[in-house]
């Protein structure tokens, strides 16, 4: 018996290291690593951007247009990083920011109120900057929320174009209905869905870069009329 419970106690250690092993992994995924030296500029524009995010009550109103340059490294550019949170410093302390818009054949690309705040007022120009991703959401409602594309319309049963948003910095790669994959139609995190029918009572599974999935009902995907615009 004494031996019995050894083992199973024993046993349960190893279990919890095996655990805490993943769960640090996971957080180094999730994080990637601190990217510096990033080339950096000005952006002076009032707009919804290539990711065409939702109109929402938004926790960060800092924004920026993501490039895909190799000193991005992990972190240039691709439709999955849009809503995500990114902290950058460019000297002057951190800044969480929420990537709205790509920008390719560049690096990172500051809207004014952005640019601002981390440059501390330096003129419209160049500087260079750090920048990581951060497990911090965009949106001021707790937990992942399903999006219609603004505009896309959400009462054709033939036609979904929708996206999840507020998970803490794990990204969705994929997304599915039946078993069946939508696809990303431009610069956007939205997956579109062009079968059909597709009952409101149908679900859609997001899976995300790490394995995980997360699951909703079609019917509880929100409909934004309007795209949040940034400056």
């Amino acid at each position: 018996m004494v031996n019995t419970i050894l083992y199973w106690t024993l046993f349960g250690v190893l279990i919890i290291n095996c655990e805490f092993i993943e769960f640090s992994s996971a957080n180094n995924q999730l994080n990637g690593g601190l990217v510096s030296g990033v080339h950096t500029t000005y952006h002076g524009a009032h707009e919804a951007g290539a990711c065409e995010l939702p109109a929402s009550n938004y926790a960060i109103k800092y924004s920026v247009a993501l490039g895909n340059i190799e000193s991005l490294k992990h972190l240039k550019f691709r439709p999955e990083l849009c809503g995500q949170v990114l902290t950058i410093n460019c000297g002057n302390g951190p800044l969480d920011v929420v990537v709205m818009n790509s920008n390719y054949g560049g690096g990172l690309d500051l809207y004014a109120s952005t640019w601002k705040k981390l440059t501390n007022n330096m003129s419209p120009g160049v500087t260079s900057c750090s920048v990581q991703l951060s497990s911090r959401n965009a949106f001021r409602f707790n937990g992942p929320r399903c999006y219609y594309k603004p505009d896309s319309g959400f009462g054709n049963e033939y036609y979904r174009n929708v996206g999840l948003f507020n998970t803490n910095g794990r990204i969705v790669v994929k997304a599915t209905i039946d078993n069946r994959p939508g696809e990303h139609r431009g610069d956007n995190p939205f997956f579109a869905f062009n079968f059909g029918p597709i009952s409101v009572n149908k679900q859609v599974v997001f899976t995300f870069e790490d394995g995980g999935t997360h699951t909703v009902y079609v019917r509880d995907c929100h409909y934004p009329r309007n795209k949040q615009f940034w400056s």
